[in-house]
């Protein structure tokens, strides 16, 4: 190579570092160089990880909450204020044992159930006798409640013991495997060390013995989980697993579900955010025609001719009042509820506007 094409080669390089004239009329033109838009997203592995988790899942709705955005904002810088993500990640959220009661019910218990008998008859009567016992449960309790049975025709007289789980908002009377549904179900000992098999094989045996349930039925099952603890010693304790019956066949609730984040980003960040996007109607604007014939007699003649918002005719506050009246008119009434409503306007000039709205004490009102 000729020693004037190398100096021509640094001259060059050296006007394109010294000015890039892009740049300068992308800063005259004051073009935003991030874009808003919608997303929808799974998480991978390689998003835990990036967050600094061991485990595909997040341990907390929490933990998701904040770790969520850095994740949005690694894959996707280039979205910014005004976009939104649903996000679908897994929790790991086993059902556990919060409080395990241990009862037996005495003569005075019986009196004071209505049971003047001394004894129980029935499911009901099992309900009854642990409501009474326990009038403020909290979430996943277990109660083990020892009693007196007389069920007439029936064989099995005398003491008896239940596991009954308070979940969701009620008690159920859980399912226990006997020491033959563990053979059945290909355990060497009436345990399980394994929580996942342990529902996989309940739920196998349950439809073995409930097989008329109505679908969407939940039942409960405590099962004896052994495992090795810290300092090598074996450990028994009592699980407790929740199914739903399909129809066809008990689907167990697993230690991991999936879950979804709702997040927008506020220019700076992604947030969580509740907002649902909506955009008015041919049908919404007749109807607030309607609505404001009275109060805004103009903008509302001329709403009903164009189908839009008129903005000499319409103030933002009657537009606030008037969009929110009808978003009461649509939609379930839950505070704190979020929407980002799209109307047409005219300006003059056909235009496109948006209001963010959120519920609060009966009415919407614009979000600060």
């Amino acid at each position: 190579m000729k020693f004037s094409n190398i100096l021509s080669l640094f001259l060059v390089l050296a006007l394109i570092q010294a000015c890039n004239p892009l740049d300068s009329e992308i800063d005259a033109l004051d073009i935003p160089t991030t874009i808003s838009t919608d997303l929808e997203v799974t998480l991978t592995e390689d998003d835990y990880d990036f967050v600094g988790l061991s485990f595909p899942n997040f341990s907390s709705e929490d933990d998701a909450k904040d770790l969520i955005p850095q994740i949005l904002t690694e894959n996707y810088p280039q979205f910014g204020k005004g976009s939104s993500a649903i996000v679908h990640y897994d929790l790991f959220n086993p059902i556990r044992i919060n409080e395990a009661y241990t009862d037996t019910l005495t003569a005075d218990d019986y009196m004071a159930l209505g049971q003047n008998f001394g004894t129980l008859s029935n499911a009901g009567d099992i309900i009854e006798a642990v409501e009474y016992k326990h009038p403020a449960p909290d979430a996943n309790d277990l109660v083990t409640l020892t009693y007196e049975w007389y069920c007439g025709g029936c064989p099995e007289q005398g003491t008896r013991t239940s596991k009954v789980t308070y979940y969701d908002g009620r008690w159920y009377i859980a399912y226990v495997p006997t020491a033959e549904d563990y053979t059945f179900m290909g355990q060497s000992f009436p345990n399980f060390d394994s929580r996942t098999t342990a529902r996989e094989r309940i739920a196998i045996l349950l439809g073995t013995k409930y097989l008329f349930d109505d679908p969407g039925t939940f039942r409960t099952s405590v099962f004896v989980y052994t495992y090795v603890d810290g300092n090598g010693v074996r450990q028994f304790e009592d699980f407790m697993a929740v199914f739903q019956f399909d129809g066809e066949v008990w689907q167990p609730f697993q230690d991991v579900v999936s879950r979804t984040l709702q997040l927008g980003h506020d220019g700076n960040t992604w947030v969580p955010d509740n907002t649902i996007k909506y955009t008015l109607t041919g049908a919404d604007y007749v109807a607030i025609a309607a609505a404001t014939e009275t109060s805004n007699p103009s903008g509302s003649g001329s709403m009903s001719t164009f189908g839009n918002y008129d903005l000499a005719l319409w103030s933002e506050d009657q537009i606030i009042s008037s969009v929110g009246n009808r978003l009461l008119e649509l939609f379930p009434k839950v505070d704190d509820q979020k929407y980002l409503v799209f109307y047409n306007t005219w300006e003059p000039g056909a235009g496109v506007r948006s209001i963010h709205l959120i519920y609060k004490g009966g009415a919407y009102e614009k979000v600060q």
